[in-house]
């Protein structure tokens, strides 16, 4: 191979390489928009919930409170599972404390929406969500 040949491989290399470059950045620039209008529409459609939350869900439950108001750990799993809190195995009382808390600011939550949003054909129905 002579060297203008080489030359004109490698102009030809470099001019692909720059027109990748520019397909790079356009193909970029699509995706940010598109990123952009997706978080755009997202913030849109979900509600901000440090401001939903009522005064009430504030208190947070911890393992000298639940002792306090509920007595040993058995008693406290015995008020967990008359909430309709349920573990798949012997919680600890780190994870008996999470439980609470997250249990409270939910049904605050809850009552809330249902207050705003009433479903009438919804009184007496009891609901459970797993969280894993």
């Amino acid at each position: 191979m002579g060297k203008k040949r080489i030359q004109q491989l490698l102009e030809n290399l470099d001019t692909l390489h720059q027109a990748d470059i520019h397909n790079a950045a356009a193909i970029y620039s699509v995706a940010q928009v598109a990123v952009n209008q997706l978080e755009a529409q997202a913030a849109a459609t979900t509600p901000n919930l440090a401001g939903v939350l009522p005064a009430s869900a504030a208190v947070q439950w911890t393992r000298a409170s639940l002792e306090h108001h509920y007595g040993p750990f058995n008693q406290c799993r015995k008020a967990a599972k008359a909430r309709g809190i349920r573990f798949r195995k012997t919680p600890s009382w780190v994870q008996l404390v999470a439980a609470f808390n997250c249990f409270e600011t939910l049904q605050a939550l809850i009552q809330q929406y249902l207050a705003n949003q009433p479903q009438p054909d919804l009184k007496g129905v009891k609901m459970e969500f797993p969280l894993s």
